[in-house]
């Protein structure tokens, strides 16, 4: 029988984060909210005035100052519902929080038009001016921005389809989690089972062939069900991208979606191309599973079931931080400090409750700690999730010693720090458990199947979203049957030692980050800085762990490849992901020795 979950009303205090560090009170939430309602009033004044030097600066750190207010209200509402989705009070402060921001951008839309049209050299000269240090990441995204932009009357056009250009993606999250049903399977208890989003993959993991491919059959032909509707929305959505990049003068939508963060369509090919030289490696890995489990011909319904090592890590929620902690003493006593004070100090809500958001976050503001929400089970999935957020908290943490408007960092490397963390503790785990094969197997697994979904698997849909948006571009129809020829292609090359099975044409159906597009590809690419830093790390202790912390340091002082450079981590060269690819390859070796005979 399962475990009845608390009430949050029942949960102890010492088990729970302490929000009152943000704002002690409601009424001191409710007394910010009107503040700040002042505060961006006051910013319409600006108006036609931003080519005055002395205006824009006033206007600039007025606005930030809102920002951070903001920010405040906004983050406190939002964890205090996900403590308990069903609680009106917070589902309303909310609510009004996304009426304030709305209102917030609102009063500011001059802003980038007026200082875009301002005249030749003054955002330049703005750049070398002690007074503007702290706004420069600000001003140079301006600069890079105006060869992209259009007069204001056409501007004002592009912007009023704003709107419309949100279309796609909503009517697909509406079709997708709300109207969709994936029908009924039977479980391994004989039971009949709804297949619904949520428990889709505990059902592939199961460890009954048959429901697992019920499973994976209920699903992939519901999305066959709806093969004229979702390429229809897809395709809206790549026309979409190609508008706005055509009317930004960009030379495609790729590049468009990159340059925000300076990024060069190298960095996307090179990731394509690499991994691609390495899909044979892939394939061994899948193999091995493949015998561990007993399966003599392999489908993608059995992808996720895990080989049984014999092996887990199992201990309450406090131990096994403490095993955290213990794992990343190579970082330093300043990072174990921080960590300890996260536990101490009531950063962390750890445990499942009643109507709490599931999953798992680091958040906070500028003007707080990071916070930290899990939903702890005893097993080493989640000791690895608390390893991961707290490595986004420090990042956060270390961030936040930036000047405001340059500490929020970008989402190329938001998974960079908590991506070593993780890596750091299994690798140390390795160390520990050395001698012991079933131990061995497990966290190697671990480690190579997260490889697998991250590298491999991003990579695959980075390479499924260039063939689309090409096809768009060069005005091929982006139908049911063009697409999944190009996404059945991927999974025949991908995976090359699998059994075909035809519904897997469908899966990119299933994929909701196609909707904003170009974005998978930092997964693949953060996770080999992060095996690069941490392979550093382990090889040359204080020096790497110094380099790394300049990194954590810079938040978004610096575009994101320059940043990863302070830690010896080039993106921009091939060469980090060929290493973390060669990696892959040597902990593979290890993989196959120590279960060659089991």
């Amino acid at each position: 029988m399962a475990d009845v979950l608390k009430k949050r009303s029942e949960v102890k205090p010492e088990d729970t984060w302490r929000l009152e560090d943000i704002y002690e009170t409601e009424e001191l939430w409710e007394s910010d909210f009107a503040k700040v309602k002042e505060m961006i009033e006051e910013l319409s004044k600006y108006e036609g005035k931003l080519h005055e030097e002395n205006m824009l600066l006033e206007m600039l750190e007025k606005n930030y100052a809102a920002e951070r207010v903001a920010e405040n209200l906004f983050c406190y509402a939002r964890m205090r519902r996900d403590e308990d989705n069903a609680n009106a009070r917070y589902q309303g402060l909310v609510a009004r929080c996304g009426s304030l921001m709305t209102e917030f951008s609102t009063k500011l839309s001059y802003v980038a038009p007026e200082l875009l049209a301002a005249p030749e050299g003054y955002l330049e000269g703005l750049m070398n001016k002690e007074a503007f240090s702290d706004y420069t990441t600000f001003v140079d995204g301006l600069i890079r921005r105006r060869p992209h932009t259009l007069s204001a009357e056409e501007e004002k056009i592009v912007a009023m389809a704003g709107d419309i250009a949100g279309a796609p993606s909503t009517v697909y999250n509406m079709l997708n989690d709300a109207d969709m049903r994936f029908g009924e399977i039977t479980g391994e208890d004989g039971e009949k089972i709804k297949v619904t989003h949520a428990n889709y993959i505990p059902l592939v993991m199961s460890r009954d062939r048959d429901v697992r491919k019920a499973a994976f059959d209920a699903l992939y032909t519901t999305y066959k069900g709806y093969s004229a509707t979702i390429p229809a929305i897809y395709s809206a959505n790549v026309k979409k991208d190609i508008f706005y990049a055509r009317t930004g003068k960009y030379e495609s939508a790729l590049v468009s979606k990159l340059e925000p963060d300076c990024v060069p369509q190298s960095v996307y090919d090179n990731l394509i191309l690499a991994v691609n030289e390495h899909v044979a490696s892939l394939q061994k890995f899948v193999g091995i599973n493949a015998r561990l489990n007993g399966i003599d011909k392999m489908h993608f319904y059995d992808l996720y079931l895990a080989p049984k090592l014999g092996f887990d890590i199992n201990l309450p929620f406090s131990e096994a931080y403490d095993m955290v902690v213990d794992c990343l003493k190579v970082l330093g006593e300043d990072y174990k400090d921080v960590l300890i004070r996260a536990k101490n100090e009531r950063w962390i809500d750890p445990y499942e409750n009643e109507g709490k958001s599931s999953g798992a976050y680091s958040w906070g503001t500028y003007d707080s700690h990071p916070y930290v929400l899990v939903n702890y089970k005893e097993d080493l999935d989640h000791l690895l999730t608390v390893a991961h957020e707290m490595g986004h908290s420090l990042h956060t943490w270390y961030s936040n010693t930036q000047p405001y408007p340059k500490s929020g960092y970008s989402l190329f490397v938001a998974e960079v720090a908590s991506t070593v963390n993780e890596v750091l503790v299994l690798m140390e785990l390795m160390d520990r458990h050395a001698d012991d094969k079933s131990a061995m197997a497990y966290l190697l697994y671990n480690l190579l199947d997260s490889f697998r979904g991250t590298v491999f698997r991003q990579t695959m849909f980075a390479e499924f979203e260039k063939i689309a948006h090409e096809m768009g571009e060069k005005g091929e129809p982006l139908t049911a049957q063009s697409l999944n020829s190009v996404y059945a292609d991927l999974n025949k090359k991908y995976y090359a030692n699998l059994e075909f099975d035809e519904l897997i044409a469908y899966e990119w159906m299933r994929i909701p980050h196609f909707y904003r597009s170009f974005y998978v590809y930092k997964y693949a690419t953060g996770f080999s800085a992060a095996m690069a830093i941490a392979g550093m790390i382990r090889k040359e202790g204080a020096p790497a762990v110094e380099r790394y912390k300049k990194f954590l340091h810079a938040g978004g002082s610096l575009y994101p490849i320059d940043a990863l450079k302070l830690a010896g981590i080039d993106m921009s060269s091939p060469e980090p992901v060929r290493k973390a690819l060669d990696e892959f390859d040597q902990l593979l070796k290890k993989y196959e020795e120590v279960t060659k005979d089991m």
